[in-house]
């Protein structure tokens, strides 16, 4: 039996297994919930393993349930070279500072290789798919192979943003992709986009397909919820 090892700051504690020379991947829901949507996706693909999770007295009363279990709010699974620290609830700020320097510090006891981060940017129209951010010249240079456009400027809210600061200072390299989405809802089809460069980045072969395939339900509800309104609103009206 492997012990599990308690990592414990201001207000936040990780409770986990060490695994040694991995990459950490850091999936919590901002716009569009890529990192949500992608996290369970790897999770399933990757057949990846509950070994943890964090707790704080700040996080919200919440459980999760999957498959009629109720499980942890916010775990650590693990694979084969890679960690993935996966939220189902948005981090509360007041938490943030400290949960970063639990997890860089996690980090720097298992000599994790670098952190990749998943965050999204609103746009009008979907053009490029996926952009990048780095916190260090290696990480960017890796990026620019991919042929990912880098955002010039900006800011990168949440805990991915800490996380790559937190992370630079320590000297782990660390990369955000980030998806194109229209609006703040659930967005599979740029979480797809996301996997694929992800792929690319860890010589994994997630499948996006079950992605596609449920943006598709999502849309063809919407269509199906627009006719209606728009019919409703089209019927004549009596006295």
């Amino acid at each position: 039996m492997v012990d599990m090892v308690e990592t414990e700051v201001e207000c936040c504690k990780i409770i986990s297994k060490d695994i040694k020379d991995a990459i950490v991947l850091e999936g919590s829901p901002e716009l569009g919930l890529i990192g949500n949507i992608l996290g369970w996706l790897l999770v399933e693909e990757l057949k990846m393993e509950e070994i943890g999770y964090i707790d704080s007295k700040y996080f919200p009363p919440l459980a999760v349930l999957y498959k009629g279990k109720a499980i942890h709010p916010f775990r650590i699974y693990g694979t084969e070279g890679i960690v993935l620290f996966l939220s189902d609830f948005i981090i509360p700020p007041n938490v943030s500072y400290d949960m970063t320097n639990a997890i860089v510090d996690w980090m720097e006891r298992n000599n994790s290789k670098e952190i990749i981060t998943f965050n999204s940017i609103v746009v009008r129209e979907k053009t490029q798919g996926v952009a990048g951010a780095a916190n260090s010249d290696e990480s960017l240079e890796r990026l620019g192979k991919l042929d990912l456009p880098i955002l010039p400027f900006g800011n990168i809210t949440g805990l991915s943003g800490t996380l790559l600061t937190k992370s630079m200072q320590k000297g782990i390299p660390g990369s955000c992709l980030f998806a194109e989405v229209l609006s703040p809802y659930p967005d599979p089809r740029a979480a797809a986009e996301v996997i694929k460069v992800l792929n690319k980045m860890l010589g994994t072969d997630v499948n996006p397909e079950p992605l596609i395939k449920e943006a598709e339900e999502i849309e063809a509800r919407l269509q199906e919820l627009a006719q209606t309104v728009q019919g409703e609103s089209e019927s004549p009206a009596y006295m």
